[in-house]
């Protein structure tokens, strides 16, 4: 279920058997954010009661039918007098006509049978999360959309008409720059607040656009009741019913077009800008602190795992020492030693890591004297390459010299020759 995000999830879990609470608890805390667990029907109710009146509802509730005190059905029917809509899902080991009934009309989600199949458990789950996810997003969409509502009425003019064009509805603000009240509008025609100066093609226009099932758009101006004048910028679109066909009624947001007013409206428009970018930054904080929060919840599953097997382990040494007390008592040194050498697999274990740690530690100190030798070598490798370098530039002028003092030599022998020669 990897599309839904449960981790923000508030679930309460009652069970009597404490085995079944403890190993059903776990499962439960590895799919939610936060898992509270009762051990009978009468402490889940009181818990219910605690998160109710503090606003911190639960998002679903897991039950166990058959408990002492009170049992399931009771627990729900009290928890349906504060709360008609939680999902309950009951847990049962045999099904009972009469609970069914009785279930259904408390309007339980979902049953789960004992010996309990997480197979099944995890499909319920799936189920039920998914429910309570849409919701939970519905719900956040409904608030933030009345949050925009509340906003445009406390700055546009809104108005309702019917296919007629009579005033079905009109908001505050409305009112307020017509100089109408809100009984003298409703039910009046729209051309109430018509400026004579607007030509009636215009008019018409417009009806045409929007019983086309278009928007329309335009600044125009309108009279008021005590004569004055002002301007508006209108839009008007028209709402359909249910078959996306039939104009049902027409919808008009309009603001005032002046110097004043647009100020107020680019004001409207950053804090509008503002809250969407700040919603945007709690949405990436939120889904940093899931992140972060998922990987506490993986570790502390880890560190419980690590826990149980050191409480085995310390109860296998108990078990170990206790016996060799016994030993020690009777004084069977011999079966003490016996004991020590066959079953004692912590010392064995701790033994070989000894050697092991001994082994280790020698080879770290091996290959650190091979990496110094290794940094040595090339060191001198560098070296004589060096020198290889200078020898042969050396070598190619020892050459070269020695090609000159041939040519010198073979010069001098030709003087000498033609010295001898020439007539003196």
């Amino acid at each position: 279920m990897n599309e839904i995000d449960t981790s923000t999830f508030k679930v309460l879990y009652i069970e009597d058997e404490d085995l079944a609470r403890e190993k059903f608890g776990k499962f439960l805390n590895r799919r939610f954010g936060e898992v509270v667990l009762c051990a009978n029907g009468v402490e889940g109710f009181m818990k219910f009661q605690e998160y109710f009146t503090k606003d911190s509802k639960f998002d679903l509730i897991i039950s166990d039918i058959n408990m002492p005190k009170m049992d399931g059905l009771e627990v729900l029917d009290g928890i349906r007098q504060y709360d008609t809509e939680v999902p309950v899902i009951l847990i049962t080991a045999r099904s009972e006509s009469e609970q069914m009934l009785k279930a259904i009309n408390l309007h339980v989600e979902s049953y789960i049978l004992k010996p309990i199949d997480f197979d099944v458990v995890n499909m319920t789950l799936d189920k039920v999360s998914k429910d309570i996810y849409y919701k939970k997003m519905f719900e956040k969409q409904n608030q933030e959309m009345e949050t925009y509502l509340e906003i445009i009425d406390q700055e546009a003019l809104v108005s309702k008409t019917d296919s007629k064009g009579k005033i079905t509805f009109v908001n505050d603000g409305f009112c307020e720059v017509s100089g109408y009240t809100r009984e003298e509008l409703i039910g009046s025609a729209h051309n109430i607040v018509r400026h004579p100066d607007i030509p009636k093609n215009f008019f018409e226009e417009m009806w045409e656009t929007i019983k086309n099932g278009n928007v329309w758009n335009g600044i125009h101006k309108n009279l008021a009741k005590d004569g004055t004048t002002y301007f508006v910028n209108s839009k008007i679109f028209p709402i359909f019913e249910l078959d996306k066909t039939t104009i049902k009624e027409y919808m008009a947001v309009r603001f005032l077009v002046t110097n004043l007013e647009e100020q107020k409206r680019e004001s409207h428009k950053n804090f509008l800008s503002q809250l969407t970018n700040l919603k945007k930054l709690i949405n990436s904080l939120t889904k940093e602190k899931e992140t972060l929060q998922k990987t506490v919840r993986d570790l502390e599953f880890r560190i419980s795992g690590f826990d149980e097997k050191y409480r085995v382990s310390e109860a296998k040494r108990k078990e170990l020492h206790n016996q060799l007390e016994a030993y020690e008592k009777n004084k069977l040194e011999y079966n003490k030693m016996d004991l020590m050498t066959k079953k004692d697999k912590t010392k064995q274990f701790e033994e070989i890591y000894k050697s092991y740690n001994q082994l280790k530690g020698k080879l770290n100190r091996a290959e650190k004297e091979i990496k110094e030798k290794d940094k040595l070598y090339q060191s001198k490798v560098e070296q004589i390459d060096d020198l290889l370098s200078k020898e042969i530039k050396l070598t190619k002028r020892i050459s070269d010299l020695k090609d000159l003092v041939t040519n010198l030599q073979k010069e001098n022998t030709q003087v000498i020759k033609n010295k001898k020669i020439l007539p003196f």
